[in-house]
């Protein structure tokens, strides 16, 4: 290829991982955007800061713990910490609130004064279903107690900063992605690659794709241009728990720039598509980036 010649290069990267030393004890609900409503209950306020204990309630990558309050009812166990490490099993002792890392809640709150609420009633297509944005954190949908009715989760005034990932062997996997694929903390790790598709195991988690599927993994799969060569479609696949960038540079040496779309929510199935402008070069790379949401 001369070099007059434009010369177009794809790139699949995944970028986006801060390491997360926020630990159970810390609730990640807004200062102020703390409250869910219910006209049985009042206002339950998810960050509580009178009494200071027990923690206010912290949303982590695949499920919620800590307490809730509300004058009305008292203290609202969300769980503590699931048997297995990632997912609670709603069965004796296991019990609590489990989110599936696309933002949908499930299982079981509890409270001595109002008994079970319960967070899992409705299928995922179903708009009240209670649920939180990945992308802004702002709850929505309903919770329901037989004793109390409906708590409204999208009052307008319940947000969550953050999820809360922690990793306590400092491999970059939170630990809970870690136990739900791999059972142990100690099969995975930043440069291990167990299903030797060429992704690592720490860019699997990443992307959440399926670190022992060689099929799954990110990567582009359609690219077109404009005639002009300053606009690109870009096909690539995707999962429901994450966001994405899409980032070009007129080298590999150089800093990348995020397109107009800054950070999305994927399309629904398995890949996604969209568009962007970029600069007319002689060259130029692209790259498609998996985000972990609220990080």
């Amino acid at each position: 290829m001369k070099t007059t010649q434009l010369q177009l290069t794809l790139l699949t990267i995944m970028l986006g991982w801060i390491a997360s030393s926020i630990g159970h004890a810390q609730s990640t609900i807004d200062a102020t955007n703390k409250y869910a409503y219910g006209a049985n209950t009042g206002w339950i306020n998810f960050r509580h800061n009178t009494p200071t204990s027990p923690a206010g309630i912290s949303v982590q990558g695949s499920f919620l713990t800590g307490f809730a309050y509300a004058a009305n009812t008292g203290w609202i166990n969300f769980g503590t910490t699931p048997t297995n490490g990632h997912t609670f099993s709603n069965t004796g002792s296991d019990f609590g609130v489990n989110q599936d890392g696309a933002g949908n809640l499930s299982g079981f709150a509890y409270s001595a004064n109002t008994g079970w609420i319960n967070f899992g009633w409705a299928v995922v297509s179903n708009p009240d279903r209670p649920r939180f944005d990945l992308v802004t954190g702002n709850f929505a949908g309903f919770a329901y107690s037989a004793n109390t009715g409906w708590v409204n989760l999208g009052s307008g005034y319940l947000q969550t900063d953050t999820i809360s990932r922690p990793d306590s062997d400092g491999d970059g996997i939170a630990d809970a992605w870690e136990r739900l694929h791999f059972l142990n903390l100690t099969a995975a790790n930043a440069s291990s690659d167990f299903d030797k598709d060429g992704s690592s195991d720490l860019s699997e988690y990443l992307a959440d794709t399926n670190p022992k599927n060689l099929s799954d993994y990110l990567r582009v799969t359609f690219q077109s241009f404009a005639a002009a060569y300053t606009q690109t479609t870009m096909t690539f696949t995707s999962k429901p728990t994450r966001v994405y960038r899409l980032e070009h540079s007129p080298n590999l040496n150089h800093p990348w720039t995020n397109s107009s779309l800054g950070t999305f929510a994927p399309d629904g199935g398995t890949t996604t598509t969209r568009n962007f402008n970029f600069p007319s070069d002689s060259r130029r790379f692209f790259r498609a980036c998996a985000q972990l949401p609220l990080q």
